[in-house]
This record gives C-alpha cells, structure tokens and sequence, in this order.
C-alpha cells in the first residue's frame, strides 16, 4: 500500500501523525461523486497518434444515475447522450447514430466522471500516488492529488492512466495511453456542482434519416 506523511499534528501526549493512503483517497472520490445530483463542466480533449493530433471541445452536464449529455462545440453537432441504460453517440456529418446497451462497459473517459463509471475505472486499475508528495503542486499554483492507474487484465483500451484530483475529490483532467500508441489527454474546467439539469435532456430523439448502428461496443467481459 503506497501511504505517504501529511500533517503532524501536536498534542499534550506528544506528536500524532496522520496518514493518508492512496485508498483514501479513491474512497473519498467515489463519496464526493455518489454524493453529487447534478454538475457541468467544459472540457477539451487532445489525442495524439505519431505526428497526428486532434483537439475537440465542449460541454458536459451530468446527472445521476449516469445520466449523461456531451455536446461538442468542435466538431460542431457532435453528441453523446447517455439516459443511463443506452448511451447514443450522434455524428452529423456522417448522419450515424451509434445505439449502445450500456450493460456492456463503455471506455470513455467521460464515463469516469459518473458513479457507476468511477467503480468500474477503479475495479479494472491498479493505482498508485504518482509522486511521494501528495497533494502535488501544479504549475499554475494549485494543488492537487495526482493517481497513476495501470490495468489489472491487458486488454483494450487503456493501459495506463493519469488522474489529477481537487483536494475537494473533483476529477479535472486525466491522461491516457493505449496499446496501439494512441495518447488522450481530457481536461474539465468551469466545473459546477451547484446545478439541476431537467431528466429531459438525457433523452435522445434519433433522426428520421440517419443510420442507426446497434451496439458497436464489444464487451470485454
């Protein structure tokens, strides 16, 4: 177990040192997330392959129980909306709707910012400080946990992922890094807890004209 020394703290009987572990704070994540309604945060992700890389931005609302609605600025009209049992990912410009069963496990990182999405992350993981000094200073200031994840099975999708968490338990960027030499950096900002979205936004209505593919997502199980 990966624990580190925080805070010394004097008492008449001598020093009493308190210890946080990297368990700590995973547990104090999923109770930050299970305890959260409603958020909405911007995000941009990066994703790089060789000399290739390509940027996406936007904005994410959230709801629980793994209501989710991704609305991409760039590419413009770009959709994942998620009701919770089926998630739909709309691509405009190839007039496709990709109807997923969400029974089968999905491996977007956008997923790890939902309650069921964090126990799976962190059930399929093996985790650890990324440095002894926790929380780490940032370059702009802050500070912030940072968490190295490595996949317990090989299998698709990540390998190797980099967590950055407010010392509230806020996830706000992560890193990922495939098999096939693909990198993913996603970053969330403007996060905001102090929300209520309406159910009806997680509700996707498939237009009349486009193709429908049912369940590209393979199980891994």
């Amino acid at each position: 177990m990966t624990f580190f020394l925080c805070i010394p703290e004097y008492e008449a009987e001598g020093y009493k040192f308190e210890f946080i572990t990297v368990s700590d704070i995973v547990k104090s994540v999923k109770k930050r997330f299970s305890e959260i309604d409603s958020y909405q945060a911007n995000f941009k992700i990066e994703t790089k392959r060789l000399e290739a890389k390509n940027v996406q931005h936007g904005i994410i609302k959230y709801k629980t129980s793994d209501k989710l609605l991704v609305n991409f600025h760039n590419p413009y009209g770009l959709k994942i909306i998620s009701d919770g049992k089926t998630m739909w990912i709309y691509i405009p410009s190839m007039n496709v709707v990709a109807e997923q069963d969400l029974q089968v496990e999905s491996g977007s990182l956008f997923f790890s910012q939902t309650k069921s999405g964090l126990s799976r992350l962190f059930s399929k993981y093996h985790y650890k400080f990324a440095t002894k000094e926790q929380p780490e200073l940032q370059k702009d200031g802050t500070k912030k946990y940072t968490l190295l994840l490595k996949q317990r099975e090989s299998r698709s999708g990540y390998r190797t992922l980099k967590l950055w968490i407010r010392e509230d338990y806020i996830i706000t960027k992560a890193h990922g890094d495939t098999s096939t030499g693909k990198s993913v950096d996603i970053e969330f900002s403007n996060i905001n807890t102090d929300i209520n979205h309406p159910k009806g936004i997680f509700k996707f209505n498939i237009p009349s004209k486009a193709r429908i593919i049912k369940n590209p997502i393979v199980s891994e199980e």
